[in-house]
């Protein structure tokens, strides 16, 4: 779903400055109950930006609906500044959602994510990430919660990273809402809330062509947070 030029997309971020702590995560996301159909394909890209020094991230992700109601993606991570462009490692990630009313009540699943993570000037590591997903539909109104954690290879200590979302749908499949992420430090001794990235997007999701489209414009909440980041999530099911 999500691939758009590369020079367009720096075209538009390039006056996105200001100041901040480091790149935003290469996937800024809440899992919803949208997956692959089962034997179905898709393809995705997320493009983000944060502050001018931050370097612009690009990757593509390809799903595919090993079952009903499973999925498993494999992630490619790039990032590019004006010097140097870099392979940022390689994700996989298994979905599952259980069945339930596609147009209003509950539904509950979860994704799991194994990551060798290369960022620019860090050292590699592996990363284990569990996201529980609660969601629930109510007329025109969606609202999701992804309660994570995860665990990097390095140490013993689980970190605490929820995210969650609200959504209503305007007209068609045209969705307006919010989105909130928190990277609030070790689970069980939790950063001071000063100290914590936490950052907040007014969000669109809607659908141009064959593509769904989502687009965010988000604003750090904390000192530890990016100022100001853009990003966009595009996918194409084939």
């Amino acid at each position: 779903m999500r691939l758009i030029p590369a020079g367009i997309v720096a075209a538009l971020f390039a006056g996105a400055a200001a100041r901040a702590t480091g790149a935003p995560p290469n996937e800024i996301k809440v899992f919803t109950d949208e997956l692959a159909g089962y034997r179905q394909h898709t393809l995705e890209t997320h493009v983000n930006k944060g502050n001018a020094s931050a370097p612009l991230q690009i990757m593509p992700e390809y799903s595919y609906g090993i079952r009903p109601n499973w999925e498993l993606s494999v992630q490619l991570p790039f990032a590019f500044t004006t010097e140097q462009a870099k392979a940022e490692g390689y994700r996989f990630e298994l979905q599952y959602i259980a069945r339930h009313n596609e147009e209003e009540g509950l539904y509950w699943g979860f994704n799991v994510e194994a990551a060798r993570i290369s960022r620019m000037d860090e050292q590699s590591y592996w990363n284990l990430e569990v996201i529980p997903i609660v969601g629930y539909r109510r007329a025109r109104w969606h609202f999701v919660a992804n309660p994570g954690v995860e665990k990097p290879s390095s140490g013993n200590t689980v970190m605490w990273s929820p995210s969650a979302k609200v959504a209503y749908r305007a007209f068609g499949r045209n969705y307006l809402g919010a989105e909130y992420y928190v990277e609030a430090g070790p689970l069980r001794h939790r950063l001071p809330t000063e100290e914590q990235s936490r950052t907040v997007y007014l969000a669109w999701d809607g659908k141009v062509g064959r593509s769904d489209v989502n687009v965010g414009i988000g604003r750090g909440l904390t000192d530890a947070s990016e100022r100001w980041v853009i990003k966009s999530i595009i996918e194409i099911a084939f």
